[in-house]
């Protein structure tokens, strides 16, 4: 019995010792689970802002836009008919060249009619002169007999008096004669002719098609006189001028044409904070220019710029960089980008001492700590 005894205490006791192990275990593990993971703080390369002064050309880009950019419109109503030239965007033109014109058959008939009826009028008032103005009487004959129904009608002849003038006044022919002038220039407005050399850049009437009064028919541009607007920062403004040089670039950084500054805008975009300056360009070693063209200007200013060469890198959405600040945090600042050469960019609006992130940041967030490497 006592062994059995003693069995029965040493199994009891294994248990025991399972158990609180499997405790203490499950204890430790759990604790183990609750350990936080360690933080991971992103590293970024930055430099310390030294603002210096450097002379450099404004560089600056637009688009190559014509100085005379025309919307054609009808001034009558008719069917459309096209003149020396195609109805076609992209057909070129020379300055006196018949565009377009509208039928005018039916407004000729009606000047051929109005003309018929001043003839008879003149023709009924002419005893009546010879009567009370004989000394003028040969020089209204003469000009009866000069009105033409197929041509431009003839000025009046002067009146000699007052007396003369209102007896015109009073038999219509002065109403008369204004009232057909004025048919005969509503006739011109059916030939409409270029009014410069250049090409047609977009038609929006077809030929044969109805137009009405006031309807736009095509636009035209004069290629061979084009403008390059350019937007210069208001912290370089002062330093444009009329008569300011420029070399232009192609995008892959060709030069194709001089020019200089003839306009400035007085006006400024507050969006951009920028000012326009117009170039006119004049294309070198035969090469084109085309409307629409983007293309890069060099402005030789002469003038001493502050600020900071920091690297292309560096900048983001054209105008945005990252400040790290003293609470390990970044800042998103914006600057205003003055000169690109090979050595990086050069902007204004930075402190003197402020660190700057050099390169790319992920996943940004105006509460994320980082830690920076200085370069």
């Amino acid at each position: 019995m006592k062994l059995r005894h003693i069995l029965i205490i040493a199994s009891f006791v294994l248990i025991n010792i399972l158990i609180g192990y499997t405790l203490l275990k499950n204890k430790s593990d759990n604790k183990a689970e609750n350990k936080k993971a360690p933080i991971v703080v992103p590293t970024l390369k930055v430099k310390n802002v030294t603002n210096k002064t450097e002379r450099f050309n404004l560089i600056a880009f637009g688009e190559v836009s014509a100085y005379n950019q025309i919307n054609v419109s009808a001034e009558v109503q008719g069917k459309l008919i096209k003149g020396n030239v195609e109805l076609k965007p992209g057909v070129k033109f020379k300055k006196g060249s018949l565009l377009f014109k509208i039928k005018d058959t039916e407004a000729i008939y009606n000047i051929r009619a109005k003309k018929s009826g001043f003839i008879n009028l003149m023709a009924s008032i002419l005893p009546d002169i010879n009567v009370d103005y004989p000394s003028e009487y040969n020089k209204w004959v003469a000009y009866t007999e000069s009105i033409k129904l197929n041509t431009t009608l003839p000025t009046l002849p002067s009146w000699k008096s007052n007396k003369e003038k209102v007896f015109l006044s009073s038999k219509r022919v002065l109403s008369d004669y204004f009232s057909i002038k004025s048919a005969e220039e509503q006739l011109t407005k059916f030939y409409v002719y270029a009014p410069f050399s250049g090409s047609i850049k977009d038609v929006f009437i077809n030929q044969h098609s109805i137009v009405n009064p006031g309807a736009r028919v095509m636009t035209i541009v004069q290629t061979s006189n084009y403008e390059l607007p350019l937007a210069i920062p208001l912290e370089q403004a002062n330093s444009i001028k009329i008569g300011t040089k420029a070399n232009i670039y192609t995008t892959a950084g060709d030069l194709k044409a001089v020019g200089k500054v003839v306009r400035l805008s007085d006006v400024l975009n507050k969006k951009t904070q920028s000012i326009m300056a117009y170039v006119k360009p004049k294309a070198i070693d035969g090469k084109i220019l085309i409307e629409g063209e983007y293309l890069k200007a060099e402005l030789d200013l002469g003038s001493d710029f502050d600020g900071v060469r920091i690297p292309f890198q560096s900048i983001f959405n054209q105008n945005k960089v990252y400040i790290y600040q003293s609470d390990s945090t970044l800042l998103l600042k914006t600057i205003t980008v003055l000169n690109e050469n090979q050595n990086g960019v050069f902007v204004s609006g930075l402190k003197n001492d402020s660190k700057i992130v050099i390169q790319e940041v992920l996943n940004y967030t105006d509460s994320t700590k980082y830690k920076t490497v200085l370069k």
